[in-house]
């Protein structure tokens, strides 16, 4: 039997259903958060949200090792493990958009008028994944030239057009 060490990095080596409805699938990457008896603690990443992740008890021969945990990195992970309470974040964020959605800014931001951009307006999302829960939004002008790629938030957004 596979034995893990606390802050290794694992993926999820087979689909697990109860896992799965989380939106933790098979090949998702992970780390070690804590080591139990029989399963271990995994902050697995959302490969489609950066910045995004979910706690879930794993047993080892479920996991394959990928690598240590880098030692640069390693005091901020423990911060954020000690300061985040796993059962509260128990599955990925829902994804309701994609890139090259074609979307319309619902709400006026200050930080999205500084760009020129205001409610009603329309751009293209032009990135394949969202970032700590915002879309790369590229508007046009009358021609057709961009003249902004701005972070929208999600619940921002309303999709006009897949």
């Amino acid at each position: 039997m596979k034995k893990f060490e606390l802050y290794d990095e694992i993926i999820l080596s087979k689909q697990i259903d109860e896992l799965s409805r989380r939106g933790i699938n098979k090949g998702c990457r992970g780390t070690i958060a804590e080591i139990g008896d029989k399963k271990n603690l995994v902050l697995f990443y959302n490969h489609a949200d950066i910045g995004d992740y979910a706690f879930a008890w794993v047993s080892d021969e479920d996991l394959d090792y990928s690598g240590k945990y880098s030692v640069w990195l390693l005091d901020d992970f423990i911060k954020f493990i000690k300061t985040h309470d796993s059962a509260k974040k128990p599955s990925f964020s829902k994804i309701e958009l994609q890139e090259y959605d074609y979307v319309e800014l619902m709400v006026e931001r200050e930080e999205y008028a500084d760009e020129g951009v205001h409610k009603g307006m329309r751009g293209t999302i032009l990135n394949p994944e969202k970032i700590r829960g915002c879309w790369q939004v590229y508007f046009s002008d009358e021609t057709g030239a961009d003249f902004a790629a701005v972070p929208i938030r999600e619940e921002d957004l309303k999709l006009i057009k897949r």
